[in-house]
């Protein structure tokens, strides 16, 4: 048996709705309950979440002026840039080198006055020391006694016609030239080295020499109180045959001896 609030008894109908209506109360105080305390958990979560955004912002802000202050420290530390500072005084000039010789350190330019004076037209220049000596020119045919030496002589000059043999050789008008060699000498005389040149015109041009007709080399020696002969042959026009020199040198320790003169 079921009463009403005001203590009467309840059908079975009212004791029904009675308990949908408590029911009903009782399911609309429970949602406010949970609705209320999820309001609370939504709000402590969102000041949680903010709260770690604020803590992340400010750890990172401070780690960056860390790395700006560490930077800016090694760009100020001494010798950490090539390039010097506004502040830095500027540098002096470079020392010199002490191997770059100073234009007062120059060894000055020889004066006119300390330079070799030029022989004149009437000074005879002087001979090189490596110069060979040699004998004032004679005649063709005169005699030359070298000094401790032998006596050298033109004996004879022909007119012949060359004819070509070795390489270089032209055939053609030529001359032999035949000279005699005689030891006055208590020594042989070694003859291996002695050479006989001639020289045509004023030009003093060398003649060619060439083998043949009847060409002979001096013998390889001469003895004492004996004679030694060689016949040589040089290419040369008619034309050219005034004003002949030939030169004889027995070798380097004897002097050059020269004979000048017309080839007929």
């Amino acid at each position: 048996m079921s009463f009403g609030e005001d203590g009467t008894i309840l059908g079975e109908d009212e004791v029904s709705m009675k308990d949908d209506e408590a029911f009903a109360q009782d399911q609309d105080e429970f949602e406010k309950l949970l609705n209320e305390r999820h309001r609370r958990v939504s709000g402590k979560t969102i000041t949680a979440l903010v709260v770690a955004g604020v803590v992340v912002v400010g750890v990172a802000l401070a780690w960056g002026l860390s790395g700006l202050g560490n930077s800016a420290a090694a760009e100020g530390a001494p010798g950490a840039s090539a390039s010097p500072s506004a502040a830095d005084p500027d540098p002096g000039p470079a020392p010199s080198d002490p191997a770059t010789p100073r234009a007062s350190d120059e060894t000055p330019a020889p004066r006119a006055s300390d330079e070799t004076p030029t022989p004149g037209p009437d000074e005879p220049e002087e001979a090189s020391p490596d110069a060979r000596e040699t004998l004032p020119p004679v005649a063709l045919g005169a005699p030359v006694s070298v000094e401790g030496g032998p006596t050298v002589s033109v004996s004879s000059v022909e007119s012949v016609e060359g004819q070509a043999v070795l390489p270089g050789e032209v055939s053609g008008p030529a001359v032999r030239v035949t000279v005699r060699v005689e030891n006055d000498s208590d020594e042989t005389i070694d003859l291996t080295t002695a050479v006989v040149t001639l020289y045509a015109g004023e030009s003093n041009l060398q003649a060619s020499p060439i083998t043949k007709p009847a060409g002979k080399a001096f013998p390889a020696d001469v003895a004492p109180g004996e004679i030694a002969e060689g016949a040589f042959v040089f290419e040369l026009p008619e034309n050219e045959r005034a004003d002949v020199r030939v030169e004889v040198d027995l070798s380097v320790s004897d002097p050059l001896v020269a004979f000048s003169g017309d080839i007929e």
